[in-house]
This record gives C-alpha cells, sequence and structure tokens, in this order.
C-alpha cells in the first residue's frame, strides 16, 4: 500500500509559472513590464535556457527580426532586392564577429566579453542600417547581462536599433 503524500494533493492545486513570469523574476519586474519582445512564452524560454548556459557577465544579444524588411521588393527573402542581403548575411556577420547562435534560431547570440559585443554592434554592414520608406531589418535588440550564479539578468532595451 502506498504511503500518504500530501504533495500529491497540493502540487496540482499550485499553478506552475509561466516562462514570461519566470523571466520577469530574474530581471527583477513584472511580465507586463517586460519588453514587448520577452512576453512571448517561445522567447522567454530560449533566454532563460541561454542564460543557464551563460557564465556570469556574459553579454548577449536578443534580436526581434522584421522580415519586412527583407520583402521590400518583388525579390522575396531579400533587402533592396540585392543578392546577399538577408537575414542570413547578417547572422553571419553577428557570428563572425563573436556572437554564438544559441540554439540556432538565429535570434538569441551569446558573447563572451563586452568588447566583442560593442565591436559587433558598431559594424553592422550599412545596407542593414535604417533607410528611408523601407521597413528596418529589425524591430529591436535586446542586450542581455547575467549578473550572478542564481541567474539574475539585467537588460538594456533598443527600440530603434540600425538607425544611424
Amino acid at each position: 500500500m502506498e504511503k500518504w503524500n500530501p504533495k500529491r494533493i497540493v502540487k496540482p492545486l499550485i499553478s506552475e509559472k509561466t516562462k514570461v513570469e519566470k523571466l520577469a523574476d530574474k530581471m527583477r519586474m513584472t511580465p507586463t513590464t517586460l519588453p514587448i519582445a520577452m512576453q512571448n512564452e517561445n522567447n522567454a524560454r530560449l533566454i532563460l535556457k541561454a542564460v543557464k548556459a551563460m557564465k556570469i557577465d556574459d553579454p548577449a544579444i536578443f534580436v526581434q527580426w522584421n522580415p519586412n524588411g527583407f520583402n521590400d521588393t518583388a525579390t522575396p527573402n531579400v533587402r533592396n532586392g540585392v543578392a546577399g542581403q538577408t537575414l542570413q548575411a547578417l547572422v553571419t556577420y553577428i557570428t563572425g564577429s563573436g556572437g554564438v547562435d544559441f540554439n540556432g534560431q538565429n535570434s538569441l547570440f551569446i558573447f563572451r566579453n563586452n568588447m566583442t559585443i560593442s565591436q559587433c554592434q558598431g559594424g553592422f554592414p550599412q545596407w542593414a542600417h535604417h533607410q528611408a520608406t523601407i521597413p528596418d531589418v529589425c524591430s529591436s535588440i535586446c542586450r542581455i547581462n547575467k549578473l550572478s550564479a542564481n541567474g539574475a539578468i539585467d537588460y538594456e532595451l533598443f527600440e530603434f536599433p540600425l538607425t544611424k
């Protein structure tokens, strides 16, 4: 006969936190005050998973790409209708600049130090920058820093990146 265990009764009554709620806790925020892209369960899951893999003080960037920025002409998935001006070209640029494409999803890149992330940010190809009358290639970039071994996170949001 199985021993009576009160946890078997109580545990189903306690709702599990969502990934967005867990991310908000790590950032010392509420879910509704997180940047919009981080209020998505899949994005929150990816960021939490990456933070576990990061070392303390590792910087990372989470990029919210804008597909319309690569579909501004009749030629699909390229910017300005020019071959090579693609999302993959920007991902290749970021990884060539020291970013590791976490989970291969082309949205979260971990760097090993602050200098490489700064150099990467300053060297995006000119075609990726803001162009009048053409949608931008990304709507936001969020820099994420792991502050402690328990996974506390700090962030900086750049809502209009690549505008210069």
